[in-house]
């Protein structure tokens, strides 16, 4: 109603379609192996190592690359061909972590551990470095730590498919189900219009997402007003918002109307649980953003991974 209301009074005119059939999944960026962030100025850019390599450390980096992919592969002058990358750039994480990849091959996991931590520090948001982490403690019968490091690869690469896959299988060593098969997916659109009239598609309890959506982007005097208030992050906080407002429509439905809509199913198991914070940036921010999980806190981390253990491991698309 608040929302509503303030679109009725806002002298931006809004108009409401009736969205007919399903929208376009949203793309979901898979980060590359060796991307890192890189703050210049007051703006944050994502970065890869390959993408800023000279012509030499291409070539010997190639090189290694065809070294690695034979039979009994000759690890030691590969690792030749990664230090003279180093000795140009010793802050290159991915190769540290390819580095860390020879030694685990030869199952010297305290060499590939140091190298681990090299890269960590040259970029500490390393997923690769923290999936090869968890293989060497699987290695050393160290499940609880295994699970903690694939589960931090798979927050800092949200959307990869081979980290949620490995994700997946840890947890089944442990005798946990992960389940996957349903996403935060609102289903609207929003356009401006030839007359600059706001136009919000959407149906059912997607118009409500869509609604807060649209007045955080098209009403500067909205946004002021909650810029003004105890606010920590806008990104963050719209998203809140707009998930909650819908989370409130679905609450007034049937409950045989509930079933098609999982992902509400989950908030309610997040509020449940006082994880609603985890829940708007596991399931909707990093998925849209997701080297946003390189300003999370160590803590907040650790929630996440409560998160994914407490809601990720019940099946909200099964009707109750």
């Amino acid at each position: 109603m608040e929302i509503m209301a303030f679109m009725e009074a806002s002298p931006t005119k809004y108009e409401i379609e009736h969205l007919e059939g399903q929208t376009i999944r949203r793309k979901r960026t898979i980060l590359n192996n060796g991307t890192y962030i890189e703050l210049r100025g007051d703006r944050e850019y994502a970065f890869e190592y390959e993408a800023l390599e000279s012509s030499d450390e291409k070539k010997w980096r190639e090189q290694a690359l065809s070294l690695r992919n034979v039979e009994s592969a000759d690890n030691k002058k590969i690792r030749k061909l990664y230090d003279k990358i180093l000795a140009i750039n010793p802050k290159n994480a991915q190769i540290q972590t390819y580095m860390a990849e020879t030694y685990y091959e030869e199952k010297n996991f305290d060499r590939a551990k140091e190298w681990i931590a090299k890269a960590l520090v040259n970029n500490p948001i390393d997923y690769s470095a923290f999936k090869l982490k968890a293989e060497i403690f699987l290695q050393e019968g160290q499940l609880d730590s295994a699970l903690q490091a694939i589960s931090l690869a798979h927050i800092f690469n949200r959307n990869s498919p081979s980290v949620a896959t490995r994700l997946k299988e840890i947890y089944k060593q442990k005798e946990l189900i992960l389940y996957d098969n349903w996403g935060f997916d609102p289903q609207y659109e929003i356009r401006i219009d030839s007359n600059k009239i706001v136009v919000i598609t959407a149906d059912g309890i997607w118009l409500t997402y869509a609604m807060y959506k649209a007045v955080w982007t098209h009403e500067p005097d909205y946004h002021y007003i909650k810029s003004k208030q105890e606010v920590s992050d806008y990104l963050f906080h719209a998203e809140m918002e707009a998930a909650v407002g819908t989370f409130l429509t679905y609450s007034a439905m049937r409950e045989s109307d509930k079933r098609q809509f999982p992902s509400m199913r989950a908030i309610e198991i997040a509020l449940d649980n006082d994880l609603l914070e985890e829940y708007v940036m596991y399931e909707i921010l990093l998925v849209d953003h997701p080297t946003l999980a390189s300003h999370l806190s160590p803590e907040f981390l650790q929630r996440l991974m409560f998160y994914i253990k407490v809601v990720r491991s019940i099946d909200c698309a099964k009707p109750e």
